[in-house]
């Protein structure tokens, strides 16, 4: 088959994979149904979700690690086995450690390995629109929750937490034991036979190595706005259906597909937000996701002081569709702003932001449990978005100044 087609089938292979890693995202829906089974607050399950979070960055800084030594075929192998027995060991979950042991750290781990895996790999098939390709792949990523989240709705009510994480260790891991198989890297002859497309040769200083990246104020310029935006963004994937059920009166079920249709939203955004950024550059493309997230977050706070259901269902449809762009940007602002022979490692280091994006879900929780509500917490993520776009501004002109200046 000609390398032009078959390079679709490494994307596709590569979207697979991360539709199943995805699963992991879709805990909202399992927080209500495990607080009543096991009496746990919102604080305690919020900080599984903060732990997965926070494992992510982990696995993702091992595979850029590890990718030194091992092939990222293999290193998807251990994520697929990490994730299956992680699920696993979560439906003997008899104390919140248990669940804070497997969800949070076995499988977040397991997520951040293959994650970095497929993102290192897969996009260089298409070196003449890698954002593109990064969209579709996370768009898989997001579009678990939209998939699967209505099925595992299901599966709780009629066979019960525990029988729900088994069925997710089966079809996890195994589907992302056979993504596995395919997962390559183009060789140096494959890579002769693409579109040779050269976006960057007005970079003088493309392919940073890491040690020089995290010495320049515009990464950490840019690490600080992937916080801002990540955090928010995951406030409301863990809190979005508490808030509807308990603070807006809607039921679980219409709750669960409000989430489904808001994951479509956080995916198809990745594939758009791909797009965007290949089309009109990093600056512009941060721009509108900033401007999309004020306004959700505005809209989210008005709507849930008011009991507005319609309004608070819109906004956080935005809000995932803010968080899908900014999601879909980390790694490809990395591959512009860094280069592609130094991604694996480099794109590790931003991932750490994790450490901090994890903890706005858990503050959210505590704040809820204090205040009996999530007015408080969905004001401080109208406060929080403001502050991004001050940071938005700065970042734009530490960027202008060196990438115009080398262009001259």
């Amino acid at each position: 088959m000609d390398i032009l087609k078959r390079r679709w089938i490494y994307i596709f292979n590569g979207f697979i994979v991360l539709l199943f890693m995805g699963c992991g995202l879709a805990w909202s829906i399992f927080v209500v149904p495990i607080e009543n089974a096991f009496h746990w607050t919102r604080d305690q399950t919020s900080l599984a979700f903060t732990i997965n979070i926070l494992c992510f960055s982990v696995g993702s800084i091992l595979t850029g690690i590890l990718s030194k030594h091992f092939s990222l075929s293999t290193l998807l192998k251990i994520s697929a086995f990490m994730m299956g027995i992680g699920f696993y060991l979560a439906s003997y979950m008899n104390h919140i450690f248990m669940l804070y042991l497997s969800y949070g750290i076995i499988v977040g781990v397991g997520i951040g390995l293959g994650y970095n895996c497929v993102v290192s790999s897969c996009p260089l098939w298409l070196p003449e629109k890698t954002a593109t390709a990064t969209g579709i792949l996370l768009m898989g990523y997001a579009l678990s929750t939209a998939i699967f989240g209505p099925l595992l709705n299901s599966l709780i009510h009629s066979i019960g937490i525990t029988s729900t994480f088994r069925v997710l260790a089966f079809i996890c891991g195994l589907g992302i034991f056979l993504g596995s198989i395919l997962l390559k890297q183009p060789t140096v002859e494959e890579v002769k036979q693409l579109p040779q497309v050269d976006r960057h040769s007005h970079k003088k200083s493309y392919n940073i190595i890491t040690s020089q990246m995290i010495r320049m104020p515009l990464f950490w310029c840019y690490y600080l706005i992937t916080v801002l935006f990540g955090g928010v963004g995951l406030v409301i994937i863990n809190h979005c259906s508490p808030m509807l059920t308990e603070g807006l009166a809607i039921s679980a079920t219409l709750a669960a597909f409000v989430m489904s249709i808001a994951s479509l939203f956080n995916g198809v955004s990745r594939f758009l937000w791909g797009i965007i950024l290949d089309k009109f550059g990093v600056v512009r493309c941060l721009a509108l996701i900033g401007l999309c997230l004020i306004t959700a977050s505005f809209g989210l706070y008005m709507s849930y002081t008011y009991q507005l259901s319609l309004i608070f269902m819109i906004s956080a449809c935005l809000m995932l569709f803010s968080y899908g762009g900014n999601a879909m940007t980390c790694p490809s602002v990395i591959r512009e702003m860094f280069g592609h022979r130094t991604f694996s490692l480099n794109y590790s280091v931003l991932a750490t932001n994790s450490i901090f994006t994890s903890c706005f879900p858990a503050i959210a929780g505590i704040l809820q449990v204090q205040t009996k509500g999530y007015q408080i917490p969905l004001f401080l993520l109208a406060v929080i978005s403001l502050i991004s776009i001050i940071v938005l501004i700065i970042f734009s002109n530490l960027y202008h100044k060196r990438f115009d200046f080398q262009e001259k």
